[in-house]
C-alpha cells in the first residue's frame, strides 16, 4: 500500500474514532477511543507530510459525526485569462472561494466569497467540478471542493482584509499555486471542462 493510502486509512480510522467519542456515552470506551485517536495520531505524523499545525488541527476533539467539510471555488475568465487571487501576506495563489458558511447554499456562497474577496458581483453559470481533496492535495481535513463557473457582471478589484493581488493569468503561464486551495492539475481539469474538451467532473 503507498503511503498516501496508508495516510488516506488512518484519517478514516480517525474520523470513526472522533465519532466514537462524540456519542459513546461508556467511560471506558470513551478512555479507548482517546487512546487509539492518539496512537492514530502518532501514525499519521509518520505516514503523511502533514506538519505540526495540521495534526493539530486533525487531532483537535470534536462533539459532532466527523463528515467533510464544503469548500466552494470561482472560475472568472477574462480574456481567456483565468483569476487567481493572493491573500494577505501570502506569497501563493488560488481560486477565489473559500469554506461554505451555515445558512448559505453552495451557489449563494460562491457568490458572497467573489464578492468579498474581488469586488465583482457575478452570476453563477454552472457547476464545473466535485474535487475531492484526499485525491488532489490531503491535509488534515477531507473536503468536497465544489468549482462553480461564475459570469463577471461589474464591480472592480481592491485590496483588501483577505486578499492584496488579483490577476487574470493565462493558463500556460501559472504563478505558484497555493496547493491546499488549488492545484496545477485541477485547474488544467477545469481550464478543459471551461473550453468543452471535457466533460463535468465529479469525484
Amino acid at each position: 500500500m503507498e503511503t498516501k493510502e496508508i495516510a488516506k486509512t488512518i484519517q478514516r480510522l480517525l474520523s470513526i474514532t472522533e465519532t466514537g467519542l462524540a456519542f459513546s456515552r461508556d467511560e471506558f470506551d470513551q478512555e479507548r477511543y482517546l487512546e487509539l485517536r492518539r496512537l492514530l495520531g502518532h501514525l499519521l505524523a509518520d505516514w503523511s507530510d502533514l506538519d505540526g499545525k495540521e495534526l493539530a488541527e486533525l487531532l483537535r476533539p470534536t462533539d459532532f459525526y466527523a463528515t467533510p467539510l464544503i469548500d466552494v471555488r470561482a472560475v472568472l475568465v477574462r480574456d481567456g485569462k483565468v483569476c487567481l487571487v493572493k491573500g494577505k501576506n501570502e506569497k501563493t495563489w488560488a481560486l477565489p472561494g473559500g469554506f461554505c458558511e451555515v445558512g448559505l447554499s453552495p451557489k449563494e456562497n460562491i457568490v458572497k466569497e467573489v464578492q468579498e474577496e474581488t469586488g465583482f458581483n457575478v452570476s453563477v453559470s454552472r457547476l464545473l467540478a466535485i474535487f475531492d481533496t484526499n485525491k488532489f492535495q490531503f491535509q488534515s481535513k477531507q473536503y468536497a471542493k465544489l468549482v462553480f463557473e461564475c459570469q463577471i457582471e461589474d464591480g472592480n478589484f481592491q485590496p483588501n482584509t483577505e486578499i492584496e493581488e488579483l490577476v487574470f493569468f493565462d493558463i500556460q503561464s501559472l504563478p505558484e499555486l497555493s496547493s491546499k486551495r488549488t492545484t496545477k492539475e485541477q485547474l488544467e481539469i477545469l481550464w478543459e471542462i471551461y473550453q468543452g474538451d471535457r466533460e463535468q467532473y465529479l469525484d
